[in-house]
């Protein structure tokens, strides 16, 4: 039995419309500037702001960070209605570009976070602290601000810089890796919040504008371009995604940040872009529109709610034939290497060492996999489990729990 790295017990749906361009192999996550000795890592790999804990222990759990603040429950932000697609910034009645820059700008801040990240040399563990760059888009007049999760999760502090050059200590309110949005909080008023446009009725050809961090120093940056696609089911560092296409010019550093339409209303949260050197103009970013119900947990409750969780660390395993390693080849599957007392999959009998197979019928080779297949039920939902234990299979209905941060996870 071969191992082959760890991952998250529970994702995102995925949905299969493929894109079809060998280029998104590439695909990155691009909101850091990793430190004075990383440069801008954007030729043939994959740059993300998750390079800075590489060294953490694999193991991990599919857990959103416990919320450092908390809202007071009443907080609500929802897309414009009748929102319509603009044909072009000086042709349509609406904004010109520097318009829609003097409009939206205010609303984008710059941030700053460092991170730790442990090292081992000749067995002795060395930690560094790790700055990383990002942008953010001001929600709410009283300092409430929405970013990528990439760009804050294992943050050991964060700080945000507005329009006007002044900074605040920020913290974090709660993050959605599945969608990779985030929302911190800096003890601020009288902020100027994005207009939020419809995303759903983006157009092909449309004109957008970026504004964020690129570089984690160029505060402020607006490019321009056109939405290339709509609905693109692309997979970003694990993790489908539903993400809106652009050619506006994307550099790291401006994940997190605003891509807004002509008329100044925010309709996407700018997180990745296709760093193959083959490949120029292909820059993504998450429809408001899909986030919104997420925005609103995050800043209601510090996590999304409903979310089925099933409470397993796993890894990726491939069983082989009885020759060993002489030959390739195998079954891939997940096998749980520990267990969350008191979890779904603990109360439902599974065990460590247990290997998941199929859920429902459908085959789990990867953590991947795992996580895509869970992201489809809710809290409260049973599915049945095909699971291998000591060389013999059985099937174990599983009812997934909530996932809730409680206070000091």
């Amino acid at each position: 039995m071969e191992y082959n790295g760890t991952q998250y017990g529970y994702g995102q749906p995925k949905q299969k419309r493929s894109v079809g361009l060998a280029v998104l192999l590439s695909l990155t996550a691009i909101a850091v500037v990793i430190g004075l000795f990383a440069g801008v890592l954007i030729v043939n790999r994959i740059v993300d702001t998750r390079t800075r804990t590489a060294q953490l222990p694999a193991q991990t759990e599919v857990a959103e960070p416990a919320p450092t603040a908390e809202a007071d429950g009443t907080l609500s932000i929802s897309a414009a209605e009748g929102t319509q697609a603009s044909t072009g910034f000086a042709y349509d009645g609406k904004y010109t570009r520097a318009q829609v820059v003097e409009m939206a700008a205010p609303s984008v801040v710059g941030i700053d976070a460092v991170f730790e990240q442990t090292v081992s040399y000749w067995g002795r563990a060395q930690t560094y602290e790790v700055p990383g760059s990002g942008s953010g888009v001001i929600l709410t007049e009283d300092g409430y601000i929405g970013t990528c999760a990439h760009v804050v999760v294992g943050a050991k502090s964060i700080k945000v810089t507005l329009n006007d050059d002044t900074s605040y200590d920020a913290t974090i309110i709660g993050t959605d890796v599945r969608n990779d949005v985030a929302i911190i909080k800096i003890e601020a008023t009288g902020l100027t919040p994005a207009a939020l446009g419809d995303s759903d009725m983006l157009t092909v050809g449309e004109d957008v504008i970026a504004i964020g961090n690129p570089l984690g120093e160029l505060r402020g940056t607006a490019t321009s371009g056109i939405i290339s696609a709509v609905r693109r089911t692309i997979e970003v560092e694990g993790n489908t995604m539903e993400l809106v296409q652009t050619d506006a010019a994307i550099s790291p550093g401006n994940s997190g940040g605003g891509l807004f339409n002509a008329s100044g209303k925010l309709i996407g949260i700018v997180n990745a872009k296709v760093s193959d050197t083959t490949a120029e103009g292909l820059g993504f970013a998450i429809p408001v529109n899909n986030v919104l119900n997420e925005i609103n947990d995050l800043l209601n409750y510090g996590y999304v709610t409903g979310r089925a969780y099933l409470g397993v660390y796993t890894q990726n395993v491939t069983l082989r034939s009885d020759f060993g390693y002489f030959f390739s080849g195998g079954t891939n599957c997940v096998q749980i290497a520990d267990l969350v007392s008191g979890g779904a999959a603990e109360q439902a009998g599974l065990k460590v060492g247990d290997l998941i197979l199929a859920i429902d019928g459908t085959e789990i080779t990867s953590n991947s996999d795992l996580t895509d297949v869970i992201a489809r039920y809710n809290a409260g939902d049973t599915a049945t489990f095909t699971i291998q234990r000591s060389g013999s299979r059985s099937d174990v209905k599983v009812t997934f729990a909530e996932y809730a941060p409680k206070s000091g996870d």
